[in-house]
C-alpha cells in the first residue's frame, strides 16, 4: 500500500466521521418552531350588560372566528383559559376577579392559519398581555357514587 492512497483513505474517514457527527447535531439542534401567536390583537375591558343592550341588540357576547379574524366578546379570564387549554371549567381555579372582570378580544389570525388553531394562538395571548402561568396538578375530590342496591331499584 503506497503512502499517498493510506493518507487519501484516513482522509476520508476523517472527513465521513465528522460529517457523521454533525448531522446529528443539525437535525436535533434546529430551533424549535415559535408558537403560533395573533398578528394583532386588541383587549379591551367589556361594558356591564345593560337590559338596553338586550333590547337594541347590540350585545356582544362569545366567540366568532371567520378567515381572517376572532371576535371574542364579554368573557372572563375563566371562560377563556378552559377554550384555550382545552379543559373543563370545573378544571381551572384562580382568583375570583377572574370570573367577575370581563373582557372583549379582537385578533387578527396569521395568514394561513385554521380555526383549529385559535386555542393554541389564544394560549400565547393570553401568556403575553395576561403574563398567565400555568400550573397542573392533580387533585383528589370527595363524591358520591350511586349504586343499586342489593334487593334491585326500587325506583319507578
Amino acid at each position: 500500500m503506497c503512502d499517498f492512497c493510506g493518507s487519501a483513505t484516513r482522509g476520508l474517514l476523517i472527513t465521513f466521521a465528522c460529517v457523521m457527527l454533525f448531522i446529528p447535531a443539525l437535525v436535533f439542534g434546529q430551533a424549535p418552531t415559535p408558537a403560533l401567536s395573533f398578528e394583532v390583537a386588541s383587549i379591551k375591558t367589556a361594558q356591564a350588560i345593560t337590559p338596553a343592550m338586550f333590547t337594541s341588540g347590540k350585545l356582544h357576547v362569545g366567540m366568532s372566528v371567520d378567515a381572517a379574524r376572532v371576535d371574542i366578546g364579554n368573557m372572563s379570564l375563566a371562560e377563556l383559559i378552559p377554550m384555550a387549554f382545552k379543559v373543563k371549567s370545573y378544571q381551572v381555579s384562580g382568583p375570583e376577579w377572574m370570573k367577575a372582570q370581563r373582557f372583549d378580544i379582537l385578533a387578527k389570525m396569521p395568514e394561513g392559519a385554521t380555526k383549529d388553531q385559535v386555542p393554541e394562538m389564544l394560549q400565547a395571548l393570553l401568556e403575553e398581555r395576561f403574563q398567565l402561568k400555568v400550573h397542573r396538578e392533580n387533585r383528589d375530590y370527595a363524591v358520591y357514587g350511586l349504586m343499586v342496591g342489593k334487593g334491585g331499584s326500587k325506583l319507578r
